[in-house]
């Protein structure tokens, strides 16, 4: 065989090789990062039609030594249920107070257990068992900020099952027996969900995420 023949085989497949990675450089990779880009923007806006507006919650008011009144869930992204009054440890409520753990742990810290002003979890109830009152003092981060416990039952209900009401009407749903209400940091109610359904509970984690200011 000619030694020219056997020498333009290599660079032949060279070239090959060489222009192929080119097409995958030039072409593949900014297709496949447009499709990546697109997906994104389309779960976005998705996610964000998802979201309207049921009015705004009260304040939960601290009073320092001072007389001073703080508001614990101003300029915060909250996620807010309520038990009612004297909520027993059901199946139901110990899910919940589960749910809350794992919230706080999610978006409630910022490295070194330094805890967001920013995100705040309200649980609004009157008194309680003493199942309920023992199980939700052993959580192990229900003493942090991030946990806000307040009274004003009523006040709440009237604000918050109101914007419930309108939220079923419009997504053509019957009420769900226990539920989430969510927060921008306007205290906007921007969507409810239902609390014992664990894809719905996802779907407010992914809202939260986009909710919270970002912190770079």
């Amino acid at each position: 065989m000619d030694n020219t023949e056997t020498d333009q085989k290599p660079k032949t497949s060279r070239r090959i090789i060489i222009a192929s990675i080119l097409l995958v450089i030039l072409v593949g990779f900014p297709a496949a990062s447009y499709i990546y880009m697109n997906n994104g923007y389309n779960w976005r806006k998705q996610a964000v039609s998802e979201l309207g507006q049921y009015g705004k919650i009260r304040p939960a008011f601290l009073i320092l030594p001072n007389g001073e009144k703080q508001n614990r869930l101003e300029s915060s992204v909250a996620v807010i249920h309520i038990f009612g009054k004297n909520p027993d440890l059901t199946d139901a409520n110990r899910k919940i107070l589960d749910d809350g753990e794992r919230l706080f742990k999610q978006f409630g810290i910022l490295g070194d257990m330094q805890i967001r002003a920013d995100f705040r979890i309200a649980m609004i109830m009157e008194g309680g068992t003493a199942e309920f009152t023992s199980y939700r003092q052993k959580l192990p981060n229900s003493d942090f900020a991030t946990f806000v416990w307040t009274a004003g039952l009523d006040v709440w209900k009237v604000i918050v099952d109101h914007g419930y009401e309108q939220f079923c009407k419009k997504e053509g749903i019957e009420p769900f027996p226990e539920y989430y209400a969510l927060t921008d940091t306007s205290g906007q109610i921007r969507r409810y969900y239902n609390a014992l359904d664990e894809k719905q509970v996802g779907r407010m984690v992914e809202h939260i995420a986009m909710l919270l200011p970002s912190t770079k």
